[in-house]
């Protein structure tokens, strides 16, 4: 649901897990080598821990049937690997505005492709914005890490040392 012409796109996970599963997934198995990151010397996947104060930010949830029905959408919408029709929801959410103009949104909430019980959510930031969610701390990734043992346990992945 990326629309970098108008926003830079935040994704974040509710869950230790739910992030390592959205993130990996997809693979067949799950390997040390997965945490390597070719692009950057020595680069190596953590997982990094963020608030957000969400008194301050709303989010649209999308696992609100309401939500849904109030912009004709379909749950097959949000979840479908289909960059078109996700861009397309995603801008008209953004565009959305209160009476005082400002954006209603601060990004959006639903279920996880992988574990619909995981939750994910994506955070849209403007150009020029300033970032509204603070760093916590991040710790390395490796495959005794609990979030990846949860997350392969959950997807059943198979774990090769």
């Amino acid at each position: 649901m990326d629309n970098n012409d108008r926003y830079g796109l935040w994704y974040f996970a509710l869950t230790p897990e739910a992030a390592v599963g959205e993130v990996f997934g997809n693979l067949d198995k799950f390997t040390d080598d997965m945490f390597l990151r070719d692009y950057m010397p020595h680069g190596r996947q953590v997982l990094g821990t963020y608030s957000i104060d969400e008194d301050e930010y709303s989010f649209l949830d999308l696992d609100d049937p309401n939500n849904l029905k109030d912009r004709a959408l379909r749950p097959t919408q949000i979840v479908a690997r289909n960059r078109a029709t996700t861009q397309a929801w995603a801008l008209k959410i953004f565009e959305e505005r209160r009476t005082d103009g400002k954006r209603k949104w601060a990004g959006v909430r639903w279920w996880s492709f992988q574990r619909p019980n995981w939750v994910v959510f994506g955070l849209w930031v403007e150009p020029g914005e300033d970032l509204p969610f603070t760093y916590i701390e991040h710790q390395d990734l490796n495959l005794n890490h609990a979030a990846v043992v949860a997350a392969a346990d959950a997807l059943t992945k198979e774990v090769v040392p």
